[in-house]
């Protein structure tokens, strides 16, 4: 059986209990915007999945929960880019966790990346029926329909919590409990106090759900705990600089459009996308690319941040010169990705593509402060796009991909 069309709203969760009730063997991709999702089912039930938006998210869940260190959890990403083997079945040669954690966290990631689907609203899908191979790899062995009733009821709770937390552009502040005792006397969750120590007055939510590492699900969750415990506040505007432009925000819009090139990457390519952006990096000129060698879209922002600061110092330049060569860098990096997608993706991907980098440079055109290092993110980045729909079109043209049929149609 072959399934294809569009879906909106609940109605992915129609396809998933089809597949499980005809006990079907094969795999759904589901895309929306630029993210991708494949669900492999084995007799109708959800044995492995894949999100370009979880990349190592199964090192991160091990690292996050003291299972792993981050030199072990580096170790062995290095070690997967270049034998090509997954994380998983290289932290168990290391020695680096038993079989059972393996599988317990490797169900958790499983169950994660079904979840963040379940929250999509729109987008297509396309299953096939065709034989699985999962040479040396752990599977997992899930209930659709189990997985299906707890995303019902996450995304009800979750409807009350944007009530509250109306964006994820909301800033919180730890609150002062004078005369109440320490926080002490209040019980914490594990959640809740991993989210708590990520509140400063300065991190988005999603600062704080890229920086934790966990689903929107459950940091919103946890600040609408430590909202109506009394612990934080919102803070109601988030500060700009008297003068000059953001460092946090120029790495933030950067990460933003990397992960989106990185994202259609892996829709077109088998190479390990780290691997990839590592061999790109090598067509930097040497002070960009010493400026970008510790910088991974896989690591998490704290340490991509440490990262590149470690590195401007080290570059011995004065603040206006490492701003200025670090959004350089950037460029080249995002002008020399695009040049590996265009050869390889459909002509309107790559130009979906452009246009949600377009909706992120957006937020440059609106930022408050006016300098130098605004001005450049613009023009520069402009100068990449129009250099990547130059290429576009002195590139042979690629076959059109099939048209997909509104909802689903059996093949």
């Amino acid at each position: 059986m072959n399934l294809h069309g569009d879906f909106e709203g609940s109605f992915l969760t129609n396809i998933l209990q089809l597949l499980c009730d005809d006990h079907n063997t094969g795999i759904l991709q589901v895309r929306s915007g630029r993210k991708i999702c494949k669900v492999f089912f084995r007799e109708g039930a959800i044995v492995y999945a894949q999100s370009s938006e979880q990349r190592a998210r199964l090192g991160e869940m091990l690292e996050r929960d003291g299972i792993i260190s981050a030199a072990q959890l580096q170790d062995c990403i290095e070690s997967a880019e270049q034998n090509k083997n997954a994380i998983g079945k290289v932290l168990l040669e290391k020695g680096y966790i038993s079989p059972e954690i393996f599988k317990q966290y490797n169900n958790r990631q499983v169950e994660d990346i079904l979840y963040s689907l379940l929250f999509w609203k729109k987008g297509k899908f396309d299953y096939q029926d065709t034989p699985l191979q999962f040479d040396g790899m752990v599977i997992t062995q899930l209930n659709p329909i189990k997985l299906i009733l707890e995303a019902s009821r996450r995304i009800d709770e979750m409807s009350l919590l944007t009530e509250q937390i109306a964006s994820d552009r909301f800033i919180y502040k730890k609150v002062s409990r004078k005369g109440s005792g320490t926080n002490e006397a209040i019980t914490f969750s594990t959640d809740e106090k991993r989210i708590l120590s990520l509140v400063n007055g300065k991190h988005t939510v999603r600062d704080i759900v890229n920086a934790s590492r966990y689903d929107d699900f459950t940091v919103y969750k946890s600040l609408y705990s430590l909202l109506t415990s009394g612990l934080i506040e919102k803070v109601e505007t988030k500060k700009v600089p008297a003068n000059g432009f953001d460092f946090d925000f120029t790495l933030g819009i950067y990460t933003g459009i990397l992960e989106e090139i990185t994202s259609a990457l892996a829709a077109v390519t088998d190479e390990r996308i780290n691997l990839l952006v590592r061999r790109v990096k090598n067509n930097l000129a040497p002070a960009q690319a010493e400026l970008l060698q510790d910088f991974h879209i896989s690591s998490s922002p704290q340490v991509n941040r440490k990262a590149v600061i470690d590195a401007c110092r080290k570059s011995g330049s004065h603040k206006m010169q490492q701003s200025l060569l670090l959004i350089d860098s950037f460029n080249g990096l995002c002008h020399h990705l695009l040049l590996q997608i265009i050869p390889m993706a459909e002509e309107s991907r790559i130009y979906d593509l452009i246009r949600e980098i377009d909706k992120i440079l957006e937020k440059v055109k609106r930022y408050p402060a006016n300098s130098v290092e605004k001005n450049k993110i613009l023009s520069d980045m402009g100068n990449v796009l129009n250099d990547a729909m130059k290429q576009l079109r002195l590139t042979p043209a690629k076959p059109k991909a099939k048209r997909l049929f509104s909802l689903f149609g059996r093949k």
